[in-house]
């Protein structure tokens, strides 16, 4: 007899199969999602929800070849367009470099515009088979590490005067205190070093990352120059020093102020809300699917992301074996492998004599319960007795 009963927790609905167009195409969920269509606060595609850095920027080589321009400052530029050319960081005209490096913006840009260059040749020179993969993989650590939302306030989707002071402070000491770019150095001979991460000695006469900012006697092995906190390769060897450490530029924000968990900017706001231990700007606890600001109302946590019950329920509530329902986000369910059912005596019951099955052994046949051989038998040689006898018991 089966004795083990789960309490039904849903999983993730599936997307409907879309066709796709010339967007750039995610690469998690493919022909399921018609291409990235960014949300217009989210840094995520409104069709699969997925990331940016999730989706094929390269998709269109025609579109590729063309030199993105742009200006920090143009006052007529539309931030969310700048943001969305951004992403693709195909800067290979030189004169975008003299528009983009201006006395405003701190060295990581700077160091993003020049290694993007570096890179675009380096990857150029790799098969062709192997070059997609490499230009797709450091736009996804780029991203990732650096969004671009940390670095500008021109990113983010909107600051008040007090929230931008902040800002522009927090910039300011990341660019003179933490900011730093590893150099490789040789380690002396017959000198003793260990290495800074992983605390094992380096060997002698190899080469070593070294940071300015914790000092040429602290050292890294290469494949150590990683976040303190993701444990990622710093992409461009870009650090960020802090508390005798060092982090990508993501994690570093990160140890001073929190992170809006749905619009995944830095939050310098003094209110903020707090739940299912993340953070979130008060005008973004909205539903994950539906936007509905969900201040002051019930909601339903699902994979870390916030749902109203009425989304809740259209996208993962599992229909009840016994009376055919829906189990609705107010209704406590009972799951048993890919079976499910209300738990209430009236459902989860031998579907023979009715007897109420919860918090007791059972057998399972076809997806129908029975608490014992006897009834599973009584319901195999006349099924009409026990359907008839369930039903009764039912109403």
């Amino acid at each position: 007899m089966a004795a083990n009963q789960m309490f039904y927790r849903p999983s993730c609905g599936e997307m409907k199969s879309m066709v796709s167009s010339d967007k750039p195409r995610c690469l998690k969920c493919g022909d399921r999602c018609p291409g990235l269509d960014l949300h217009y606060w989210r840094k995520i595609c409104k069709h699969c929800r997925c990331g940016p850095e999730d989706h094929d920027l390269t998709d269109d080589d025609d579109r590729e070849k063309q030199p993105i321009k742009f200006q920090i400052g143009d006052g007529h530029s539309n931030p969310r367009d700048l943001s969305s050319r951004l992403h693709k960081l195909n800067i290979d005209d030189p004169t975008v470099q003299t528009e983009i490096v201006t006395p405003e913006n701190d060295l990581v840009i700077h160091r993003i515009v020049a290694e993007n260059l570096r890179s675009q040749t380096y990857i150029s020179m790799l098969p062709k088979d192997k070059q997609l993969f490499a230009a797709q993989l450091r736009r996804r650590q780029l991203q990732r590490q650096l969004p671009l939302h940390d670095l500008h306030a021109k990113f983010c989707d909107s600051m008040t005067d007090k929230e931008l002071q902040k800002f522009q402070k927090f910039a300011e000491k990341r660019k003179n205190k933490a900011v730093g770019i590893g150099n490789v150095g040789a380690i002396p001979e017959n000198a003793v070093v260990r290495c800074h991460r992983c605390d094992l000695t380096m060997d002698s006469k190899s080469f070593a990352m070294i940071t300015n900012r914790m000092g040429s006697s602290v050292c890294f092995h290469t494949g150590c120059f990683t976040c303190a906190s993701c444990k990622e390769l710093l992409v461009d060897n870009i650090y960020f020093f802090r508390n005798d450490d060092i982090y990508c530029g993501r994690h570093y924000a990160e140890l001073i102020y929190p992170r809006c968990s749905a619009c995944d900017e830095i939050i310098f706001a003094r209110e903020y809300t707090q739940a299912e231990n993340q953070c979130w700007h008060v005008q973004h606890f909205c539903c994950w699917y539906c936007d509905t600001p969900l201040a002051g109302l019930r909601y339903i946590a699902q994979q870390n992301n916030p749902y109203c019950v009425q989304c809740f329920d259209r996208l993962y509530s599992k229909v009840c074996n016994t009376c055919s329902k829906i189990i609705t986000a107010d209704s406590p369910g009972l799951s048993h492998g890919e079976y499910h059912w209300h738990a209430c005596p009236h459902c989860f019951c031998c579907h023979c004599c009715g007897k109420n099955l919860i918090n007791h052994q059972f057998l399972l046949k076809d997806g129908k319960l029975f608490c014992s051989m006897s009834c599973r038998q009584t319901f195999t040689n006349s099924p009409n007795s026990c359907t008839r006898s369930v039903f009764n018991h039912h109403h």
